[in-house]
Order: structure tokens, then C-alpha cells, then sequence
């Protein structure tokens, strides 16, 4: 079993390897689709992060997430942020192409100009994030 240092290791070099999920609706009241529904959450995720506000970073992420990662809550995902992520440079994002592929949907990016690969899952109303990588 891996120690909470490690977890929170984890966690940090997972999201560094790529530098509430909501369920929306337009202003008309019509659904949004699944791939403006994944970008909104893979924006809000780098913007977050780049406004140091890592408590709603948390929030981005699926319960799958803290599991996989053995993050074992919101306390320890904030505070392996803050120790990742406080001192780094801005990271600037573009995604490139949102796909579903079964359960999941998967948004291709470049953060600082690495190529990456965000995992997304449906929880609750909207859509978390389930994985960062490259």
C-alpha cells in the first residue's frame, strides 16, 4: 500500500505530465453537448490550476480519480497542488480534439506545448476527470 507522501506524489506527477463537473446548459435552455461539456471542464481544470485555486481543481477531479491515484481526499489532493503546482509557470493550453469512446471522453491537448490526453467520466449531472497524461 502506497503511503500518503506517495499519493500525493502521484497525483502531482500525473497532472504535470500534462504541464464540480457540470452539467450545462446553453442560455436558451438547450443541452450542451458532450464535447462543449468536456472542454468546459478540461478549461476550467488548466485555469485552476494557473489561478492557483486548488481546491476547485479538486473538485474537477472523479471520485475514480482519488481512488486510482490513492489520494485519500480533498484535503490531500489541495495540498499536493499547492506543493506541485504554487511556484510553476503559467501553463498554457489548446485542446485539440474531444472524442467519446465508450463511458469515457477523451480530450486531446498541448499544455506548454506537450501533447497530453485528459480522461474524462460522467459523475453525477456533468463530467470529472478521471486521468492526466501524456
Amino acid at each position: 500500500m502506497k503511503t500518503r507522501k506517495a499519493s500525493v506524489t502521484a497525483l502531482v506527477t500525473g497532472l504535470v505530465l500534462v504541464a464540480p463537473g457540470l452539467g450545462l446548459a446553453s442560455p436558451s435552455g438547450a443541452r450542451v453537448s458532450v464535447a462543449a461539456q468536456a472542454r468546459h471542464v478540461v478549461g476550467e481544470f488548466f485555469q485552476t490550476i494557473n489561478a492557483r485555486q486548488f481546491g476547485k481543481t479538486c473538485d474537477l477531479l472523479s471520485r475514480r480519480f482519488y481512488e486510482q491515484n490513492d489520494v485519500p481526499d480533498r484535503k490531500h489532493c489541495v495540498l499536493g497542488l499547492t506543493i506541485g503546482f504554487t511556484m510553476s509557470p503559467e501553463i498554457h493550453f489548446r485542446i485539440l480534439d474531444v472524442h467519446e469512446s465508450g463511458d469515457e471522453v477523451i480530450v486531446r491537448a498541448l499544455a506548454n506545448g506537450a501533447p497530453g490526453r485528459i480522461v474524462l467520466v460522467r459523475e453525477g449531472a456533468g463530467y470529472k476527470i478521471l486521468s492526466v497524461g501524456s
